[in-house]
């Protein structure tokens, strides 16, 4: 809002008749206008003051890290990922149903898309009639089959030159190889496959 805004908002507040003048130069509306001001001055500094310390417009990271137990010794530190991982550790990520377990292949895989790193994830399971073609089969050994998918461009005519790879990415798989260390139950042992 503007300070004639608020003016024009106060003015519509007062009484009618004839001791309440509209003019703009009567006394009375001079002193709705220094009101007006007064509030249009608090207003912005209310609504700087909340977009400061909201996590996704705010210019205190630092501040937001040391209340969420970031930076994440897993993930580097550049303003883009410092966000992105204040934002996820205040959301937490999209799990499937409620009551996820950190075990549940589906809760996995939504871990992974959260930091960028769209994944299929699956274990060995007993063989049992009835399964699917393609199934993983065998005893349930702890093993964790986690396929991740590297976040990649590829190279274009006019911008490249001899010797660049065909394609590029700047994530190599190391931060999610380390977060999945952490996260995931000590009974299973991980296997990431980076496509």
């Amino acid at each position: 809002m503007s300070a004639d805004r608020f003016t024009q908002a106060l003015a519509y507040l007062l009484p009618q008749g004839f001791a309440w003048p509209r003019s703009p130069a009567s006394v009375l509306m001079r002193t709705v206008r220094g009101i007006a001001g007064s509030l249009d001055e608090l207003h912005r500094f209310t609504s700087a003051t909340v977009a400061g310390w909201q996590p996704h417009t705010t210019t205190r990271v630092a501040e937001w890290e040391e209340a969420t137990g970031l930076p994440d010794a897993c993930f580097a530190s550049d303003d883009t990922t410092r966000r992105q991982m204040l934002l996820m550790r205040l959301r937490g990520p999209e799990l499937p149903y409620e009551d996820s377990s950190p075990a549940a292949p589906d809760v996995l895989a939504a871990l992974c898309a959260s930091v960028g790193y769209p994944a299929t994830v699956a274990y060995n399971t007993p063989l049992r009639v009835g399964m699917r073609v393609g199934s993983h089969m065998g005893r349930l050994d702890g093993e964790l089959y986690v396929t991740a998918t590297l976040p990649a461009g590829r190279m274009r005519v006019g911008t490249a030159k001899v010797g660049d790879r065909l394609i590029y990415g700047t994530k190599t798989g190391s931060d999610l190889a380390c977060l999945l260390q952490r996260v995931v139950p000590a009974r299973f042992h991980i296997n990431l496959i980076l496509v």
